[in-house]
């Protein structure tokens, strides 16, 4: 017997090391920003009222901190991008990474329901912050990614309800710890589920579109249009090229 598992999704894990005291300044840096109300952003109206959500133009920032957060990300999200596609070494440096990024400062009790990514191929989140861990409630805070294969549980009987790994049918928990970088699909549902935490968990998201460079007049112009269709929330585009492949 020949067995293959298709529709592969990917996800990868990386882990930013950073030098001593970096996490408590990102941290002392998020909080302040989040203070400021809605000069960086705003409380997210999908949860709860305990989760705020900063503008999505996070890796424009200049402060170093959020410069080696952004480099780090983007560096990251390009070897995955190489190692899953068939890009030529030319074509892959020839490519614009464009980026909407943010962070989220969750509270006690706060939540985010299903969602994913749509203004983007692919998403990632890291964590700066995991908060208070609750052993009393593992399920605190979680974030799950769900199968993205709809149909698949349309007929359930002994056949198909107990498939091993990697055939089975499942949500993924992302074990969230400092400094660790999810990357995935952006057209994965997500949800988080309630924080009981009291110490506040700080993470960084983006989702990314990425083209040739003389697609991106025409994509730029899509991108301003959809943004003026949506005045509250202040997108700013932030671009990286690809760079030579030895460089990620």
């Amino acid at each position: 017997m020949k067995l293959n598992h298709v529709f592969t999704v990917p996800l990868a894990e990386f882990h930013m090391d950073a030098p001593d005291g970096f996490w408590a300044e990102s941290v002392e840096l998020f909080s302040a920003k989040a203070l400021c109300g809605a000069t960086y952003g705003a409380v997210d109206q999908h949860g709860n009222n305990q989760v705020f959500e900063s503008r999505a133009d996070l890796f424009d920032w200049q402060e170093p901190g959020v410069r080696r957060i952004a480099e780090f990300c983007h560096r990251s999200l390009a070897r995955v991008v190489r190692a899953v596609t068939d890009h030529s070494d030319a074509e892959f440096a020839g490519l614009q990474f464009d980026y909407h990024s943010w962070f989220q400062i969750t509270r006690t009790d706060g939540f985010q329901a299903f969602h994913n990514q749509p203004n983007g191929s692919w998403a990632g989140l890291l964590v700066i912050d995991p908060g208070d861990p609750q052993p009393e409630r593992p399920e605190s805070g979680t974030v799950m990614l769900h199968d993205a294969r709809v149909n698949a549980n349309y007929f359930q009987d002994s056949g198909n309800t107990r498939l091993k790994y990697p055939a089975m049918q499942c949500a993924y928990r992302l074990e969230q710890e400092q400094g660790k970088l999810f990357v995935f699909p952006s057209f994965l549902l997500q949800e988080t589920f309630a924080y009981f935490g009291r110490r506040p968990r700080i993470i960084v998201h983006f989702n990314c579109w990425i083209r040739p460079e003389f697609d991106r007049s025409r994509i730029g112009r899509e991108r301003s249009r959809v943004d003026l269709l949506n005045p509250v929330a202040t997108r700013r585009v932030v671009s990286y090229r690809a760079g030579r492949d030895e460089d990620h």
